[in-house]
């Protein structure tokens, strides 16, 4: 439990400063694709535990997950570099993707003793990853507000979700799965991270400065009409999307624990001593995020600009 605490406090001390602080946004985007190798290279490592995987094809992996990695944030849209943006913002995703689809196939014919299952560990590693690190990255872009509002539901609903549970939980929610999650800690957490995440949205302009440079009402002010409603209204569409976020954020969890379990790990790496891998680490916020990121293109869409 110590090392855990001081691990924690650690990553807490050099991760919020390079997720929040704005002139740190290039740090955040190297670290970002360091734990998208390493979140790449934990995957297929847990694969390896029931069939080999060549040393060549998971290096394959480790980088294609990279370039999808990129694809996804580059088209996007939200790349604020200029120097950037002239040469990448015209890519195209569908042909990444065939790419992608095109070097996995072509790979495998090139192993010996090559077993197809192998071509889904790496789809599943590359989307997975992929998908999950391009989507924290493009709410860090999209602004600071909507990376803290991800950790808020995140943090929050894992938090009370461990204690509730310790103390009052006696309905296993997954007993085959995580046999230590509790119903009663799963709803704590639901209510708690929905509570804390949706405070932090409709009352973002009582944040000093450093958070809210432009004093905005709320965290959806500039971003759609949505943030021109007012309180109340806003409330009726922030409260039950975060909600169901914080569900969303403890499916991620389970579906973490589902991969240990199936796999037969503890964890999938010791990078953060007490807490395992960097997919441990970030298993909650991995599906959250793409479950944000869809939503946020959603109410572009329902209340635009």
């Amino acid at each position: 439990m110590k090392k855990r605490v001081i691990t924690g406090l650690i990553l807490l001390a050099v991760l919020i400063p390079v997720f929040t602080v704005s002139y740190l946004l290039p740090v955040f985007l190297v670290v970002m694709a360091l734990l998208t190798i390493c979140g790449s290279y934990e995957m297929l490592k847990m694969f390896s535990n029931k069939e080999t995987i060549p040393k060549p094809f998971m290096f394959v992996v480790m980088l294609l997950t990279l370039l999808f990695y990129y694809a996804m944030i580059f088209a996007s849209d939200v790349i604020t570099f200029e120097v950037v943006e002239e040469y990448f913002y015209a890519v195209d995703l569908t042909a990444i993707l065939l790419l992608i689809f095109l070097i996995l196939f072509a790979s495998i014919v090139f192993m010996p003793n090559h077993n197809m299952s192998l071509l889904c560990s790496a789809f599943i590693t590359i989307f997975y990853i992929g998908l999950s690190f391009a989507s924290i990255t493009i709410l860090r872009l999209m602004g600071v507000r909507f990376i803290i509002y991800l950790f808020l539901i995140t943090i929050m609903t894992d938090m009370f979700a461990y204690f509730i549970g310790i103390k009052f939980g006696k309905r296993r929610l997954a007993p085959v799965i995580s046999p230590k999650k509790s119903v009663e800690g799963a709803i704590a957490g639901s209510i708690a991270g929905t509570i804390f995440a949706s405070l932090f949205v409709l009352f973002y302009d009582i944040y000093p400065e450093a958070l809210n440079p432009e004093n905005l009402q709320t965290i959806f002010t500039g971003f759609s009409k949505l943030g021109e409603l007012s309180r109340g209204l806003q409330a009726l569409v922030i409260v039950p999307i975060t909600f169901v976020a914080t569900i969303v954020s403890q499916i991620g969890d389970l579906v973490a624990s589902k991969f240990k379990r199936n796999y037969e790990i503890k964890d999938f790496g010791n990078i953060f001593p007490g807490h395992g891998g960097v997919v441990d680490r970030f298993d909650s916020s991995m599906l959250t995020s793409v479950f944000l990121v869809f939503l946020l293109t959603i109410l572009i869409v329902v209340f635009p600009v």
